[in-house]
């Protein structure tokens, strides 16, 4: 499967947009509520016009005219301000209130939905890509949710009134009003697609740098830049981007200046236009100068909400890009899926049968795995064993699914593991993988993520069992010490021990150890022996053995080579065969000083 990131729209323009007042759709009553106020605001915006209107013909008549109307009208137009502006502050608040509901659940629907997707959508997309999403285009799309709707609504209403206004008070200039409008539309249309291609490039490229600076400026990054002295090779890779964001980002100001040019354009001449027009009315006998005036000043209202409604347009066309690739990552299709009636795995004995597994790890790829058939019994110990690259670890990623077979079945106490429920399968399967991964938090949190409900006492219990109780009382803040990013801060033997000492806390039926003392030293590596010992007890243990004490403990021993095993038994029984195994042993283990059951010391190297 090829996973779609950064490979463009996911269809039409109105296929998104009407995705996008899709959710709206769970906020029906208070939206219901908000277009009845824009209602109101709109109405109540433009009845300054008539009140001026009227206060202007008043003082035309001179003497004639009444006082009295002048103050009732002043009076009129002082509460139609206020009645607009606490309509705004409302209107204001339902707004950000339905705006922020809709953000909040997209954010949520994004990020639990990145949540299901199976280990090979993250082997195949940069973090920063993901994070770039998740952040910044969600970030990018508020306005467009919270704004743009709303003010396309209340703009369109202001429109509608102010020409019903302009048609009651001269139908010529109303009619002039709407031939001018349509004249906006196709430089609106076309310079909100060119913004709509130019957002979605500076997203992407945005996206690519936040990829480059996640993996250069992290403390891995950052070590491996120094260690090759590639400080100016990064510097210039940066430059690119950062010329690049430069570019689209003057493209898209210049193509916004000259929509803004036109608009302002539009919305000078017009009420010039009225007002040269109106002069001429008034000098005619046609119309009376209060008239011009409430029409001049109801122009601009037209003109006003027009301009706004073209610049929704352009913003909603830009804002389009980035609900794309937010939709792009909806849609990515979750692979590794919880079956309806799933079966809840509660008493588990630890048998684990793989029959006839077949996996790659793409389509097209191929395979990992050829054909894999064995049998572990509850309880037993199972050492992997094989050149690398050989499946050993693959196979322990179907055992936690984190894929599932192309062919065959992987079963977990005679369950179909895609019949079991995620969450079961976590609490059955435990891991102390090569690569340790820490968050940067307290000691004390990273071990109790084995088991968040955890106490202080069975933490600690734990992190001692492990062989971190030395390290502890170093430590100037204990268990509750930060260890950094990634787990910096500790040494390579002390976070595998921070993984072991999880794995004791979360006391998992079956566990996989891979390489889970490889960083160790020999006297520690002998401690954490003890540990992992008395953790295997009573539970089934697969182990990718790199350690030939290890293999000699063993119930059974696979030897994989190519994705297949070619060879199974214990360890008497592999040498006897003289095939890979032996092979192995002899290249590895026979020259050196062993560690057996006799009490000989040694170191073992790895056994790959």
């Amino acid at each position: 499967m090829r996973w779609r990131t950064s490979q463009g729209p996911t269809g039409s323009k109105r296929a998104i947009f009407a995705r996008v007042v899709g959710l709206f759709r769970p906020y029906r009553a208070p939206f219901t509520g908000l277009v009845a106020l824009i209602a109101v605001g709109a109405v109540v915006d433009l009845v300054p016009a008539l009140l001026i209107k009227r206060i202007v013909d008043e003082a035309q008549r001179g003497s004639q005219g009444s006082l009295a109307n002048v103050n009732v009208a002043f009076l009129l137009l002082v509460a139609a301000i206020l009645t607009s502006g606490l309509t705004g502050v409302a209107t204001g608040f339902l707004n950000q209130s339905i705006g922020q509901g809709i953000m909040l659940r997209l954010r949520s629907d994004l990020h639990e939905h990145l949540q299901r997707l199976s280990v090979r959508f993250f082997t195949q997309t940069r973090t920063g890509e993901i994070l770039s999403r998740v952040s910044t285009d969600v970030n990018g799309v508020q306005d467009a949710v919270t704004g743009t709707f709303t003010d396309f609504i209340s703009n369109a209403l202001t429109l509608t009134v102010a020409l019903a206004f302009m048609f009651s008070l001269q139908w010529q200039l109303a009619v002039a009003a709407i031939v001018i409008l349509p004249l906006w539309v196709y430089p609106t249309v076309k310079i909100g697609g060119i913004m709509r291609r130019l957002i979605r490039e500076w997203h992407e490229e945005s996206a690519a740098l936040a990829s480059e600076l996640e993996e250069t400026l992290s403390v891995s990054g950052s070590m491996l830049v120094k260690t090759f002295g590639r400080q100016e090779h990064e510097t210039a890779r940066f430059e690119q981007h950062n010329n690049k964001l430069k570019a689209i980002a003057i493209r898209r100001t210049i193509a916004g200046r000259w929509f803004n040019m036109a608009t302002g354009l539009f919305g000078g001449l017009a009420p010039a236009l009225m007002y040269w027009y109106g002069g001429r009315a008034v000098i005619g006998g046609e119309l009376s100068l209060g008239s011009v005036v409430a029409i001049a000043v109801l122009t601009q209202r037209v003109f006003q909400p027009f301009a706004a409604i073209a610049r929704v347009n352009t913003t909603l066309l830009s804002s389009l890009a980035l609900f794309e690739r937010i939709f792009d990552y909806l849609d990515t299709p979750v692979d590794v899926e919880e079956r309806p009636n799933a079966v809840d795995l509660t008493s588990v004995r630890g048998e684990v049968r793989f029959e006839d597994v077949s996996f790659a790890y793409a389509a097209g790829a191929p395979l990992a795995l050829h054909d894999i058939d064995f049998t572990i019994e509850a309880g037993q110990m199972v050492a992997l064993v094989g050149p690398s690259g050989a499946g050993k670890t693959t196979i322990t990623y179907l055992l936690q699914r984190f894929y599932d077979p192309v062919r065959g079945r992987v079963l977990l106490d005679g369950h179909d593991m895609r019949e079991l429920t995620l969450p079961s399968i976590a609490r059955t399967v435990g891991a102390v993988m090569q690569d340790t991964f820490l968050f940067h938090s307290s000691l004390a949190d990273n071990i109790r993520y084995g088991r968040l409900d955890a106490a202080d006492d069975e933490v600690r219990a734990a992190a001692n069992a492990a062989g971190l109780n030395d390290m502890i009382a170093r430590l100037p803040d204990g268990l509750e010490t930060v260890v950094g990013e990634r787990g910096y801060r500790l040494s390579g033997g002390e976070k595998q021990r921070v993984a072991i000492a999880r794995a004791i806390l979360k006391d998992p039926p079956v566990l996989v150890l891979d390489e889970a003392t490889a960083s160790l030293d020999s006297q520690l590596e002998r401690e954490i022996r003890e540990s992992t010992a008395k953790l295997a007890l009573s539970r089934t243990t697969i182990v990718i053995a790199h350690r030939l004490s290890t293999v000699l403990s063993a119930d059974v021993i696979f030897v994989f080579d190519r994705g297949a095993i070619v060879e199974r038994g214990r360890h008497e029984e592999l040498l006897a065969l003289n095939g890979l195994y032996a092979s192995l042993y002899r290249e590895q283990f026979e020259s050196q000083e062993l560690e057996r059951p006799d009490g000989l010391t040694s170191i073992a190297p790895s056994l790959r």
